[in-house]
């Protein structure tokens, strides 16, 4: 199940205790929809994101944590 939760200031997307995503600009309502939409797709096996879009939201999280350090 995923859930959102404040990590250093920041709504993070989890799972399982684990950090997937930062959400920027402290958008909680966008990062409850995301989690919505994850846990929705895990319900429903048939939709699912392709590669394409997984890779695109590692390459988001991965550009915003350096923005976060720099």
């Amino acid at each position: 199940m995923y859930s959102t939760k404040l990590l250093n200031g920041v709504p993070t997307i989890q799972r399982d205790g684990r950090n997937l995503l930062g959400v920027w600009d402290q958008n909680w309502e966008f990062a409850n929809e995301i989690c919505d939409l994850l846990n929705s797709l895990d319900d429903d096996p048939h939709i699912f994101l392709t590669e394409h879009d997984r890779k695109w939201l590692k390459a988001m999280d991965r550009a915003f944590r350096k923005g976060q350090y720099a």
